[in-house]
């Protein structure tokens, strides 16, 4: 079975990266590298890793200030390579076969380039195991929204089943290298830096969706995961965290969708679009400088969407199936 390179990026996060470690050392299919990136935590938090990583061999990367999800999660890959990369937040907790089983439908599953397990909410520092869902696969929607799919819901019959998903929750996802290397832009950017954090891993999951790589949801593989902003909670998301969803919003959109999908999916997200700028001009007036830095970034990002189209292999029709109502999921992997 191919070898798998891990990476955590911590930010404050010592009360839940221990159990996180110590899961991942129990993995049957042990990681043959974990890169952990340090953004400015003020807690101890790679310390406290570090303490309970049993025999893994990792890599500590401390950045002297926060340098956002994505640049940190670009660096941890450009250290790595496995043929498989998983992308571990620090307050999951995974099953000890949860990477094997995940290497194991991956190999059978040749344009699978991402792959995800069934994860659950975990609570404590523990992260010990409910029964409530976190996420089955990540869903999109007309108006261009990405959700978690069943999440804060009860599990289900119909979430034992196997599917292909529009991507991987980006709390435990696993990824081949080479369709990571197919989409990435110049320098290894993997993530998209603009984004600094949130909607990085939906960006990811559409530049790999026009490229023909699929997104393999395997419930068989579990996670416990305890998620600090839950969807059922946004609105009471902190005003950064809205002012960065606000303006990767729009980002994403630009440097994803080709006029294909926005006649499939009109008037969806331009309603979308009226309600977002509405509230950021009456009740979340915290928002409106997410709206212009994405302005002021739109030059840029579009170039980054005539990249990206360019290199297409599936068509904008295509791709806007899965926006569109009954487009959650398709087929069922071997």
């Amino acid at each position: 079975m191919s070898a798998v390179d891990v990476f955590v990026i911590v930010r404050d996060h010592a009360a839940t990266v221990g159990a996180t470690m110590t899961a991942l050392a129990a993995q049957r299919l042990a990681p043959r590298r974990v890169v952990l990136v340090d953004n400015a935590s003020a807690d101890g938090a790679a310390e406290q890793a570090l303490a309970r990583a049993g025999g893994l061999s990792v890599e500590v990367v401390t950045n002297a200030v926060n340098a956002g999800f994505s640049a940190a999660a670009n660096e941890a890959v450009r250290r790595t390579d496995a043929p498989w990369i998983l992308a571990l937040n620090p307050d999951c907790r995974l099953a000890p076969d949860y990477t094997e089983r995940l290497v194991a439908a991956g190999e059978r599953l040749t344009h699978a380039g991402s792959l995800t397990g069934l994860l659950l909410r975990g609570r404590g520092a523990e992260l010990a195991a409910t029964a409530v869902v976190d996420s089955a696969g990540m869903v999109v929607t007309p108006s261009g929204r990405h959700l978690d799919r069943a999440s804060g819901g009860p599990l289900v019959a119909a979430l034992e089943a196997p599917a292909w998903v529009f991507g991987a929750s980006g709390a435990a996802a696993l990824y081949r290298r080479a369709a990571l290397e197919d989409v990435s832009y110049p320098g290894g950017e993997v993530f998209d830096e603009r984004f600094f954090a949130y909607r990085e891993d939906a960006d990811l999951a559409w530049r790999l969706q026009r490229r023909g790589w699929g997104c393999a949801y395997r419930p068989e593989a579990r996670g416990w995961h305890a998620r600090g902003l839950k969807p059922e909670a946004r609105r009471r998301g902190t005003p950064t965290v809205n002012r960065h969803s606000v303006r990767n919003r729009f980002l994403l959109r630009w440097a994803s969708a080709d006029w294909r999908w926005r006649l499939a999916c009109f008037p969806w997200w331009l309603a979308r679009d009226a309600v977002v700028l509405a509230a950021c001009l009456t009740v979340e007036r915290s928002s409106l400088p997410g709206v212009a830095e994405a302005w002021a970034l739109r030059r840029e990002q579009r170039a980054r969407g005539r990249v990206n189209r360019g290199r297409a292999t599936v068509s904008g029709w295509d791709t806007a199936r899965w926006f569109l109502p009954g487009g959650a999921t398709r087929g069922v992997p071997a």
